[in-house]
């Protein structure tokens, strides 16, 4: 699942990383490492890449 949440990511200049709680991931910018969201869930990581878009 990060692998593919990964995968979008990358071509929108985001980085997915896994948070310490299961299930739960954090949003980075690619390029300043900025954060942009924590502990959110897969669906809500989707939703932020699509703003992205």
């Amino acid at each position: 699942m990060l692998e593919d949440l990964n995968k979008a990511a990358k071509k929108v200049g985001l980085h997915v990383a896994k948070a310490k709680k299961d299930g739960l991931y954090s949003v980075r910018k690619a390029k300043t490492g900025k954060l942009i969201e924590k502990n959110i869930d897969a669906d809500e990581v989707e939703k932020l890449i699509k703003k992205y878009k």
